[in-house]
């Protein structure tokens, strides 16, 4: 479409009968004091004459919004629309005064305006626009003071390509919406340009995690240090666009895991196997962001068993597949996952259940140690048991709440009312937190016979076949077993912590016995077919091997 049938266009939007008009297109008023006898809008004739004249190829084309209108709508009720349609009238008596004769505008949704300008010169119409947001927020502090501090001005100025409103019915809508991709595109390259630099130099800080004795050695957490998280939330906060602050969400992802693989690096040459948990937002995987995946696929394969990603901030409208695609792509990037969902929610199906290694909650925002939250907390810990899941507990801050996750038995706890955060990852080794450690230290074979969650018998038949990871095989005894554990009677040499197979099912040992030790299977087994797995020959010994470098 040639620009003479552009302007054609642009110019049957604002002339024709009363009724075909857009009651929400306006000018400035000395042209429509002019509109004279054909009824057409010599304002919008000029403007469009004057670029064909000069042979434009764009438009001048603005925007002037108020901020934070929308967020008042809770809170006002009923008198949302008086405030909304005050705040337009405002804006509406600000452009008609200061707008040139020559210039357009137009109001798009609640609280936005579109302005094309006679101008070409970018420099004069970004200055008429810093002169509107000035006078409108003058204004509005004065019409609207009880709002005025939840609201903001904003302007937006750039040349608009003719051919954007090629073939469209409404080419002022479609001059607007090019406006706002490249608003878009500007905002998004100021964030990488301001944000993440000052970011980059922040220091990492990595926060040990206590775990019990079934779930093995420390595992680090890493954060940002305080005063980068501090920067982080703040500017996170300010970000009103969704697709801005999935980009900046991500962009801090990239932040942490670089910081992370930074501090792994640096154990690796110094402390034995460390072990780093590196949060990752949910819909950094989940739209794919291209930036973290070029990052994470520089992971070294050798540093992939020292890494788990605990995929945080889950959405409540994410489906079960959404869930496990994203599960895929981190098992992408390495093998164990924890995923920040309770083990209850209808979500979690087989599935995702298989392809991850934990589940995570936070009490960051949790201010009470009540009854109901331990029994709550309670709950969570031991549905993730039943399913054969390790679970992990963040932001522990007050000594009762320490006290509160131990007692409800999850398998990591981490907190500044456990262990203060460190410059360098721990290596795994049992700590006494500073809550005090509270993990039972007697020995024997029954002297935890309440953790075991399932009921326990005798087999049918108790000889079994014990296989190590070398793929050496003994004779044991199987007094009893439930669907989640059993007790071995066995002379091999194992300490707690060990992979092995009874039969052919994966188990680790648990605690140690004069005669023996206790295990836990890694899956709950079905009660109809244990027992004929017990005696089973068929082992994957490269599962065994597996899992003992990932824990090793």
């Amino acid at each position: 479409m040639r620009a003479n049938q552009v302007f054609e266009r642009v110019i049957g939007l604002f002339t024709g009968s009363q009724k075909d008009r857009n009651p929400l297109a306006f000018e400035a008023p000395d042209t429509r004091a002019n509109a004279g006898d054909t009824g057409s809008t010599p304002g919008i004739r000029r403007l469009l004459q004057r670029l064909i004249e000069r042979d434009d190829s764009t438009v001048m084309a603005g925007c002037v919004e108020i901020l934070g209108l929308s967020g008042l709508r809770d809170r006002y009720g009923d008198r949302w629309e008086a405030v909304a349609g005050q705040a337009s009238l405002i804006v509406h008596g600000v452009l008609e005064q200061y707008l040139d004769a020559g210039d357009v505008y137009r109001q798009v949704g609640e609280a936005e305006f579109q302005i094309c300008f006679e101008t070409s010169d970018q420099t004069a119409a970004d200055a008429i626009a810093l002169q509107l947001v000035r006078v409108i927020a003058e204004r509005v502090a004065v019409e609207l003071l009880d709002v005025q501090p939840s609201l903001g001005v904003q302007s937006f100025v750039a040349p608009v390509p003719f051919a954007k409103a090629n073939g469209s019915d409404d080419p002022m809508a479609s001059l607007h919406s090019s406006l706002l991709d490249i608003r878009n595109a500007v905002d998004a390259r100021a964030i990488r340009r301001h944000s993440i630099p000052a970011l980059r130099n922040a220091g990492a800080l990595f926060q040990p995690l206590w775990c019990s004795r079934e779930s093995g050695g420390t595992k680090n957490r890493c954060m940002l240090d305080t005063f980068a998280g501090v920067a982080a939330a703040k500017h996170l906060e300010e970000i009103e666009r969704l697709d801005d602050l999935i980009e900046a969400v991500a962009n801090l992802d990239c932040v942490v895991f670089t910081k992370s693989v930074e501090g792994l690096h640096n154990a690796l040459g110094n402390v034995s196997r460390a072990t780093i948990v590196i949060p990752l937002h949910f819909q950094t995987l989940a739209t794919q962001h291209q930036d973290f995946l070029d990052l994470a696929a520089t992971l070294p394969l050798q540093y992939r068993r020292f890494v788990i990603l605990d995929l945080i901030g889950v959405p409540t409208a994410a489906t079960p597949a959404e869930i496990d695609d994203v599960v895929q792509t981190a098992r992408g990037i390495t093998d164990c996952i924890v995923l920040q969902l309770p083990p209850s929610d209808n979500r979690f199906n087989d599935r995702i259940r298989s392809q991850v290694w934990g589940v995570s909650i936070s009490l960051n925002e949790m201010e009470s140690d009540s009854t109901g939250v331990a029994h709550e907390l309670t709950r969570f810990a031991a549905s993730a048991s039943e399913v054969g899941l390790f679970s992990l507990v963040y932001g522990v801050n007050t000594i009762g709440k320490a006290a509160m996750v131990v007692g409800a038995g999850f398998d990591c706890v981490g907190g500044s009312a456990v262990h203060s955060t460190v410059p360098m990852p721990r290596p795994p080794s049992r700590f006494a937190p500073l809550f005090g450690d509270p993990a039972a230290r007697v020995d024997g074979l029954e002297s935890k016979a309440g953790l075991r969650a399932h009921p326990r018998f005798a087999p049918l038949n108790p000889n079994a076949i014990l296989t190590r990871p070398d793929g050496q095989k003994y004779a044991c005894r199987l007094p009893n077993v439930s669907v989640s554990g059993a007790v071995v009677l066995c002379t091999a040499d194992v300490a707690v912590g060990d992979y092995l197979a009874l039969g052919s099912i994966a188990a680790q040992v648990v605690r140690m016995a004069e005669r023996g030790f206790a295990v836990r299977f890694l899956e709950v087994q079905r009660a109809s077919v244990l027992e004929m797995a017990l005696q089973s020959r068929k082992v994957e010994v490269q599962l065994l091997n597996n899992l003992k470098k990932l824990n090793a």
